[in-house]
């Protein structure tokens, strides 16, 4: 019986010292809502630093491609890669600013998915104003997570007003080549059950074709839409019975259906973001960046893979102006900086933490 008690006090105690641990790491950092605005978008997001009263350096968060709220969340909400990368910079007296995407939560706006990679670096950069206004920040620099590292590379090559950038995945070739790698390795564009690998990877070569041609002469377009039209009639074809009633909830009947996703998927793929996507070169921009810049690779990256953007990478270097350039390969990371281990655990890999904030620390004043 007082075995059981002392151990029961014991299992108390620990939860009680757990509480008190985490309260009083909440109480060293102080948060408040920042809003700024940029043309028609009023952006909402979370300014977090040390509670002590003192002058910091800052980091702008920048998002990937797609919806994504301040925290990015992702993996149905288990994995907050934002929140983590905040807490541990925090931690390590970075302050921290963080925002919804346009369109997302509490921030306004034309959706990014319609937004050109101009019109969204215009966007940070008016971030940045906002924070230099602040007696209590000194540098503020960007980290950008794959599309983010593009706008990061952009901003910091056109406006000169930042004092850093981190790249995370952040691809340094055209979204053409991307494109046309993921035909090969990825196989995307099947429309009939009966094609070879090479007819597939034909049919993607055949739209990355047309796409490109549309985006710089205006033509080409019937036939994106008629590939798109022959891919989306497989797809729902090979729906299976189940997924394929729930969908119809939502629509008249299959020609419907078939017609608006393709209508959908043609808006999308000749939207002002795709046209940068498609036709944008990190690499080109790269060596006009004269600040410090860090760009660091997940050696498990199917998306941004480093044997494909390495090299572009090293030919920017050639004649970068900045004189204090880190790359940074992470062998295990995904492209969420992520292992296989750590996908369940919804944690970021510490290496990847530890390797920014020691970055950034070197390099304040």
């Amino acid at each position: 019986m007082n075995h059981s008690f002392r151990l029961l006090t014991f299992v108390l105690l620990l939860a009680f010292c757990a509480n008190a641990f985490c309260q009083e790491a909440e109480s060293m950092v102080q948060e408040e809502e920042l809003t700024f605005q940029s043309n028609e978008a009023v952006y909402s997001g979370t300014l977090s630093m040390p509670a002590e009263k003192g002058v910091y350096p800052a980091v702008i968060l920048l998002s990937g491609t797609g919806p994504q709220d301040r925290d990015w969340s992702f993996n149905r909400g288990t994995y907050k890669m934002a929140k983590m990368i905040t807490e541990h910079l925090n931690k390590n007296g970075i302050a921290v600013y963080r925002f919804d995407d346009r369109g997302v939560g509490k921030s306004t706006g034309i959706p990014e998915s319609e937004t050109s990679f101009s019109d969204l670096a215009e966007d940070i950069v008016e971030a940045v104003n906002t924070l230099r206004k602040r007696d209590d920040i000194k540098q503020v620099g960007l980290l950008g997570h794959s599309l983010g590292g593009i706008l990061s590379v952009i901003v910091a090559s056109e406006y000169k007003n930042v004092d850093f950038i981190i790249s995370l995945a952040g691809s340094f070739r055209t979204g053409e080549n991307i494109l046309r790698e993921q035909a090969r390795t990825m196989k995307l564009w099947r429309t009939a059950d009966s094609q070879t690998d090479e007819e597939v990877i034909a049919n993607g070569d055949r739209f990355a074709d047309n796409l490109v041609k549309y985006f710089k002469t205006g033509e080409g377009l019937d036939s994106v839409k008629s590939i798109l039209d022959d891919l989306i009639k497989f797809q729902i074809s090979n729906l299976s019975e189940n997924l394929l009633e729930e969908n119809l909830k939502h629509y008249k009947d299959v020609d419907e259906f078939q017609r608006k996703s393709v209508e959908g998927a043609l808006k999308y793929y000749t939207s002002p973001h795709k046209k940068s996507y498609i036709t944008y070169d990190a690499s080109e921009d790269f060596p006009k960046v004269i600040c410090p810049a860090c760009v660091i690779f997940g050696g498990a990256d199917k998306h941004v893979t480093v044997e494909s953007n390495r090299p572009p990478l090293i030919r920017a270097l050639a004649g970068a102006k900045t004189k204090d350039f880190t790359l940074k390969i992470i062998d295990d990371a995904d492209h969420g900086f992520l292992t296989s281990e750590l996908v369940q655990k919804g944690e970021m890999l510490p290496e990847a933490l530890d390797f920014m904030s020691n970055w950034i620390l070197a390099r304040a004043d």
